[in-house]
């Protein structure tokens, strides 16, 4: 029996090779991403474009009808993403490609061809210890990557197309080997021998949520069974929204198929100072004390960084601008996620990050490797 069809934008990166192991086994993939997708399964088929071009995105759904017709979800993980916090035309690109992919999907796939979108913990309000941030939490996106993801879930927002649209807003995604840029960042501070490790300039008892890869992927896949085709849940979905139609219901649209957003992270922060303690035990021999400064001596010093590192053609992570998001913290509330999906995680940054750290020491050469390969 053939396979069905998942379109899978961004195939080529972090979470698009771990989705296409999970699932090749159950559908074909339509790879497209502007990277070379080098591992490939039998039968999936590749298209190297950038999405940002319209003209392209159309040339080639054109020509695979036979896939369009038989589609099982559109999973959209492309995005733009650097460190530099300078405006880049490609932010507007890939969300102009969002919203051709979208019209496609609503003129040639199968009406109950689930949509699913990553989106970014980056985008929402930071909390206080002790708060945590749910589906509908305020927007507050202070930077270029969370202000292009604020306007991509606008446009999902606003989308009237008859296709179950699901929204997941993900926490920082790690794996056994980090690959995650501030965290591998500052784990490496902690690994060298400069005064820098000893200092913050934000408080020490905040920080981020994560959720490791694994726990992301079976997310993606607990949303494909429940809210694709013959899903568990989508026909009550389809109830509900017609019932909150039927009484005018404002959280609503008039328009369009099912809508459903998810958190997807751990519950608890990883605090800066438990990330800095035990990194620097495993790097150091002992725990270092972490001296919080206040922010405008930071980023003096990280200009002054910033131009030492140009001049000598080696840039460092920090940035000045990074430095007024160091008191940010995200905690996320699970009970949508939990009550609706079924999907808490079942791994830990808490639990893992000394396996990782015995990596980051013992095996130096692939851990510096893997880390590379990732935005910096």
């Amino acid at each position: 029996m053939a396979k069905q069809w998942i379109i899978l934008t961004g195939a080529a990166g972090f979470v698009g090779r771990y989705l296409r192991f999970a699932l090749n086994d159950q559908f074909s993939f339509w790879c497209i991403d502007n990277r070379p997708v080098n591992d490939m399964y039998v039968d999936d088929v590749f298209d190297q474009i950038d999405i940002g071009s319209v003209t392209s995105l159309t040339e080639i759904w054109e020509r695979r009808p036979k896939i369009t017709a038989n589609l099982h979800a559109v999973i959209h993980l492309a995005a733009y993403f650097d460190y530099t916090n300078l405006p880049n035309p490609a932010y507007q690109r890939v969300n102009q490609g969002l919203e051709r992919l979208l019209m496609l999907v609503s003129k040639d796939a199968p009406g109950n061809c689930l949509v699913i979108s990553a989106n970014s913990m980056g985008m929402l309000a930071p909390v206080l210890p002790g708060q945590r941030q749910n589906e509908n939490s305020p927007r507050m996106a202070t930077w270029e990557y969370p202000r292009s993801k604020v306007q991509a879930e606008r446009i999902l927002d606003q989308t009237t197309i008859r296709q179950p649209v699901v929204q997941l807003i993900l926490a920082a995604i790690y794996s056994d080997w980090g690959e995650h840029a501030p965290l591998f960042n500052w784990i490496e501070l902690c690994a060298a021998p400069g005064p820098e490790k000893h200092f913050y300039p934000g408080p020490p008892t905040r920080g981020l949520t994560y959720c490791h890869i694994e726990d992301i992927v079976r997310a993606f896949v607990l949303v494909i069974q429940k809210f694709g085709a013959n899903g568990e849940l989508i026909h009550q979905a389809e109830l509900d929204l017609l019932e909150k139609r039927f009484k005018k219901s404002v959280e609503v649209s008039m328009e369009g198929g099912v809508r459903e957003k998810f958190l997807i992270g751990q519950p608890q922060a990883m605090t800066y100072r438990e990330i800095h303690g035990r990194a620097c035990v495993a790097f150091q021999g002992k725990a270092i004390p972490l001296i919080q400064l206040p922010p405008e001596v930071v980023t003096i010093c990280a200009v002054i960084l910033e131009w030492i590192g140009k001049v000598r053609k080696k840039s460092k992570f920090i940035r000045p601008w990074m430095i007024k998001l160091a008191g940010e913290h995200f905690a996320f509330d699970l009970t949508r996620a939990r009550m609706r999906l079924g999907w808490v995680p079942k791994r830990s940054i808490q639990q893992d990050l000394d396996a990782m750290l015995v990596r980051a020491v013992r095996e130096r050469d692939k851990w510096l490797k893997v880390n590379s390969l990732r935005p910096r």
